[in-house]
């Protein structure tokens, strides 16, 4: 790239990245936006049906999902309960039994989910890794390459 071609495609590189986060947070592919990541409630694609992108980047890959899981599931569940126990809404037994069980029933369910969102929080963090980046980024006509 020249350099006022360059400048051009780092102003847009924050609005390229919240549209990949976007795309996956949707259950879309990151790259063309048509595909589904996920087939159902517990597993994933491996391609996108429609551009072909491969979801799995490497071995372990979506092991990332795991953290993303983990801080939902503490944040959106077991925090809650506990609040509510220490404001007296409910008994200890009733919040020990609820933490345990939903968490563990979240982390199932929300898993394959979590995968999704791994895979648009990593093309957020590493854009060059994205397959035909300069496709989803259009650079006006006319910009001529010493930036003016």
């Amino acid at each position: 790239m020249q350099g006022g071609q360059r400048k051009l495609f780092d102003s847009c590189l924050p609005k390229v990245k919240l549209l990949y986060f976007r795309r996956a947070f949707l259950n879309r592919c990151p790259r063309c936006g048509e595909g589904k990541v996920l087939k159902d409630l517990f597993s994933r694609e491996e391609f996108c049906s429609h551009c072909h992108l491969e979801y799995n980047r490497e071995n372990g890959f979506f092991l990332g999902g795991v953290p993303i899981n983990y801080t939902l599931v503490c944040t959106f569940w077991i925090l809650p309960w506990l609040v509510a126990y220490f404001f007296g809404l409910i008994s200890v037994a009733l919040t020990v039994v609820g933490t345990i069980v939903g968490a563990v029933a979240f982390t199932y369910l929300g898993y394959a989910y979590c995968q999704c969102l791994w895979l648009g929080i990593y093309f957020c963090f590493a854009v060059s890794e994205m397959p035909d980046l300069n496709k989803d980024i259009s650079i006006p006509r006319g910009s001529s390459s010493n930036g003016k």
